[in-house]
């Protein structure tokens, strides 16, 4: 696919942006316009492509500067904002897309940024102008919505499925940005610990940690947590599934620790956060896994089906996903206004092209 007009990729050398730009430059998408606050970061990823990077150039733009941000929009047909973190960064970056009349994609960016872009005449804003705002375009929110789609999609007729059991982490370095999302992700706009969805509706309270859990997504035990997050019980609605029990994993002790301390403290502090998840790939080694259980009959009974995703690297999963995303909408598949990923792009297919790609391991038995 050959394009003439620029694709900007803003934090476009960070863990996410830096695999967005590599595989947008493999897709033969370009010309690239690779942002962020450092242009020489930019220039080096920029250098390391093949043949140098051909067709593709750096700049700087620093979030909290307005101008920048719409000097960088202007020069765009398509930005895909890779910087974060996303509860900061709200819609900033999508609003200057909107001004200047390209199409958005974020790796992040969830109920918060959706509600914000579509609240108040937003969402007719964006359809008006012709435009396509999609996000969650990452590895979560994002797969974690359609790989359980797909494998609901494929179980489900035969099944008579009536409930999801979803286990999502396992043990990885944290950037500052991811550090910043995972502390502020919180409340009810984001989700409810310890809850389930339950008979189309939250039920607070309904589960407990399960602690030394072995699933096949995982190379070791790890420690389950269960947060009914927003993108969950918006799973469960698009389904119909009866009963959604849904767990953040944990596969080192430190983190978990260390998160359960700066909620307590309604610390913002990402340093000692990424020292911990540091500490925890130290001890255990770096693997992150996605596993959902579709069950039939009861709730309780073992699996109908099971989709199983293994990988190394959670943030080449998103430069996958967002990728992806963006493609799509370069093709024009993604009709004008605003829109969560897992609303807009095939289930099946995602999962079909993940499954070829080296960025995971995925099984569906």
């Amino acid at each position: 696919m050959q394009h003439t007009e620029v694709i900007g990729v803003l934090g476009g050398y960070g863990a996410v942006g830096s695999a967005v730009v590599r595989r947008l430059h493999r897709a033969g998408v370009h010309p690239l316009l690779v942002a962020g606050r450092d242009p020489d970061r930019a220039q080096a990823l920029i250098t390391d492509l093949p043949e140098g990077g051909p067709h593709a150039s750096a700049t700087a733009v620093d979030l909290t500067d307005s101008d920048a941000l719409d000097r960088f929009a202007a020069r765009c047909r398509l930005v895909v904002n890779c910087a974060g973190p996303s509860y900061r960064v709200l819609d900033a970056v999508a609003q200057a897309a909107l001004r200047h009349g390209a199409d958005y994609v974020d790796a992040a960016g969830d109920d918060p940024v959706h509600n914000l872009l579509s609240g108040d005449g937003g969402a007719e804003r964006w359809a008006a102008a012709g435009r396509v705002a999609v996000l969650s375009a990452g590895a979560l929110p994002g797969l974690s919505s359609l790989l359980p789609r797909a494998l609901v999609a494929r179980a489900a007729p035969a099944t008579g499925v009536v409930a999801l059991d979803a286990y999502i982490g396992g043990v990885a370095p944290l950037t500052p940005a991811a550090a910043g999302d995972v502390l502020l992700g919180r409340g009810p706009e984001h989700g409810t610990s310890a809850a389930a969805w339950q008979d189309g509706r939250i039920q607070e309270r309904a589960l407990a940690p399960r602690r030394g859990m072995r699933l096949d997504a995982f190379p070791a035990p790890v420690d389950a947590f269960p947060f009914l997050s927003a993108e969950a019980v918006r799973l469960a609605r698009a389904t119909g599934i009866g009963q959604v029990r849904w767990y953040n994993v944990f596969g080192g002790g430190r983190l978990a620790e260390e998160l359960a301390m700066a909620w307590a403290l309604d610390s913002e502090e990402t340093a000692e956060l990424v020292a911990a998840a540091d500490e925890d790939v130290r001890r255990h080694g770096e693997w992150y896994g996605q596993e959902f259980h579709l069950r039939s009959g009861t709730a309780d009974g073992p699996p109908a089906a099971r989709l199983v995703l293994r990988a190394a690297d959670s943030y080449e999963l998103s430069g996958f996903l967002a990728v992806a995303a963006a493609l799509h909408t370069l093709r024009g598949a993604v009709a004008p206004g605003v829109h969560f990923a897992a609303d807009v792009l095939d289930p099946e297919r995602v999962t079909e092209d993940l499954a070829a790609d080296d960025a995971a391991e995925l099984e569906m038995p």
